[in-house]
């Protein structure tokens, strides 16, 4: 079995590969870094990444999971009365509020997808430490891979310090084993993620086959694998997902959800957020009135993350794509670099734009206390959580190789 430290000198170093962000065809020099050479995005970072570690890594924040469930996540006081919370009881508490799609993001994002995401991720890396190469492993990882932006436990982590900021400001509050045990996990997912080479991976899942200069076939979506231009509508031999060149209409479903994240993206900022109290009296607050309340509180680090993530994130997901598919519409030829290097920025921070409905989903069970002292998600949370989605969902389905398809047409 190779050593990951040998895969610069390894001759699989100058295998072929298609740029997912443009669709070119090449094969980069073997360097710590490789970045294509027609759109510059990165197709590939050797340096600091580990099998052994990534399968470490994984295994035991899989192994954290089971405690950050079970145990208590956090609990809060008043006069002697205690209100204890768990992970899942955020979900259950907006499902009883009358919020049930807030209520099944809430518990696919933190606690359906880094479960399934992390035993995927262990057993398929577990199978190629061992030496195999069964079949079941590209497709395995394949899942692993595309559940990592909805498995959510590192925004959870920031989520879960902005409500403990806001709950100890009005009551004493105390982090569970449950929260400790979180806090983890998602620490480790993150480190997970940065020892992960998965173009790596993927190669030795299956080697590319060899490939010649100016032959017509395309990549894999998932995974990369070249194939040639008639292995259209059949199975990647890598990783059993369906090949096409493009995606499907990819325009215009991504218009189609753009156009109603655009749509809700009103509302999810007119309307309250969510109701806390502040100073033992219940005070209803929107995305710019809860920085607001931060930076008042003189916690501007967090006022400014909150408002990174809570209000310019969507604003330029949302910009983003109207950009995209603007110039898909009107082949536009300049800026295709440009446009590459912001489909990977959107692509990367969309899903850290859930913070605000999870700091809702940390703080509301454990303020049930009275009529005076609540907590409780506003109809703004909602809305805000379907434009993330929409918006998520909108990137996943646009191909970034149309705007060079388009560019080219036009030329």
């Amino acid at each position: 079995m190779q050593r990951d430290g040998a895969a610069l000198t390894a001759p699989v170093a100058r295998a072929w590969v298609a740029c997912a962000r443009c669709g070119a065809v090449q094969a980069p020099a073997p360097r710590p870094v490789l970045n294509c050479r027609v759109c510059r995005s990165e197709l590939e970072r050797r340096t600091g990444r580990s099998l052994d570690a990534a399968l470490a890594l994984s295994a035991a924040t899989l192994l954290l999971l089971a405690p950050a469930n079970l145990a208590p996540f956090l609990s809060a006081s008043v006069l002697g009365a205690v209100r204890e919370s768990h992970l899942v009881s955020g979900p259950a508490e907006l499902w009883r509020e009358g919020w049930p799609a807030l209520a099944a993001l809430v518990a696919l994002t933190v606690v359906i997808a880094p479960i399934l995401r992390f035993g995927l991720l262990t057993g398929a890396l577990g199978g190629l430490r061992l030496g195999r190469h069964d079949r079941w492993i590209g497709p395995v990882f394949r899942w692993a891979d595309q559940l990592q932006p909805w498995a959510m436990a590192d925004v959870a982590l920031l989520a879960l310090w902005i409500a403990y900021t806001r709950l100890s400001a009005t009551v004493p509050t105390r982090l569970g084993v449950g929260g400790a045990c979180f806090i983890a996990v998602g620490l480790l997912s993150l480190f997970t993620r940065a020892t992960l080479n998965k173009p790596e991976i993927w190669r030795r899942i299956r080697a590319q086959r060899p490939w010649r200069d100016g032959r017509d076939g395309f990549g894999c979506a998932a995974c990369g694998y070249l194939v040639p231009a008639r292995a259209a509508g059949r199975r990647c031999p890598r990783c059993a997902a369906r090949l096409w060149p493009r995606k499907a209409e990819s325009a215009g479903r991504a218009a189609a959800l753009t156009l109603a994240g655009l749509v809700l993206y009103v509302p999810a900022n007119l309307f309250p957020m969510a109701t806390i109290p502040i100073g033992l009296e219940p005070s209803s607050y929107t995305v710019l009135e809860g920085v607001k309340d931060l930076f008042e509180a003189h916690l501007f680090g967090l006022g400014l993350l909150v408002f990174s993530a809570s209000f310019a994130v969507p604003l330029l997901k949302l910009s983003g794509l109207t950009w995209f598919l603007v110039a898909v519409a009107g082949r536009a030829r300049g800026g295709l670099r440009a446009k590459a290097r912001l489909y990977g920025v959107v692509e990367e921070i969309g899903r850290w734009s859930m913070v605000d409905p999870l700091v809702i989903a940390c703080f509301i069970p454990v303020m049930q206390f009275n009529a005076k002292l609540y907590g409780r998600a506003g109809p703004a949370a909602t809305a805000f959580s379907a434009v993330v989605v929409l918006t998520m969902v909108a990137t996943r389905v646009f191909d970034p190789r149309s705007l060079w398809d388009a560019a080219r047409r036009r030329a």
